[in-house]
């Protein structure tokens, strides 16, 4: 296990904000296309971050 302290955490947390960020992008780009290949590798790229988000807030 990684050991944050908080300063590290902050930035590591803002700079997944700011991935999350363009994959929205991205996706909204994609918004009403079928769900090709590239779109759901955003869409899980999208739900891995999330959870890495989310393990992180919580260290």
């Amino acid at each position: 296990m990684i050991e944050l302290n908080a300063e590290n955490k902050t930035i590591l947390l803002e700079a997944l904000e700011d991935m999350m960020y363009k994959l929205s992008l991205q996706l909204d780009e994609m918004k009403g296309r079928p769900l090709d290949k590239q779109r759901k590798e955003l869409t899980s790229k999208q739900s891995k971050v999330e959870k890495l988000q989310h393990q992180i807030s919580l260290a």
